[in-house]
């Protein structure tokens, strides 16, 4: 049942968030062997200027070598090109404590490479976490994951 928020900066067209939110709910249904009306999706978009890592605001310009610092003293930092960070991914995920490492660490792979696609980060701008919990912190149409019939009594509308 997770909740699969993205945060951002605003880098895609209307069409390719529908896309990003098609995508990512097949690669979750896929992975995690989830009912697709279970995954939910949030794009939250952060303008660079609300944006940091490592001490530096990504609307700085020096920010792909500041944003890349290993050490505060020396300021040595482990950019490499010239070329500029063109996005980065924060993604939250809330599920259910109901995975193996293994099938977590495929999905996380498989993830990081689909937000790199539409998100235009380098690999060390995407950061995933996953945060775990008991089905009985999930609740759907007043009812919570511990219910046998969670998912067809999370399934009333009315």
């Amino acid at each position: 049942m997770p909740l699969i928020t993205l945060h951002t900066w605003p880098t895609m067209t209307k069409e390719q968030k529908k896309e990003f939110i098609f995508k990512i709910t097949e690669l979750t249904t896929q992975e995690l062997q989830i009912v697709p009306d279970k995954i939910q999706v949030l794009i939250q978009e952060l303008e660079k200027e609300n944006w940091g890592k490592a001490g530096s605001a990504a609307s700085n310009p020096d920010f792909a070598q500041e944003s890349r610092v290993i050490d505060w003293e020396t300021k040595e930092s482990y950019h490499k090109h010239a070329d500029d960070i063109n996005g980065m991914a924060v993604v939250t995920i809330d599920v259910w404590n109901t995975f193996d490492q293994a099938t977590k660490d495929r999905w996380v792979q498989s993830l990081t490479q689909l937000i790199v696609n539409f998100t235009h980060a380098p690999l060390d701008k995407v950061l995933i976490v996953i945060r775990e919990m008991i089905p009985g912190n999930w609740g759907q149409s007043g009812v919570t994951g511990a219910d046998k019939d969670f998912l067809s009594k999370s399934r009333t509308y009315s």
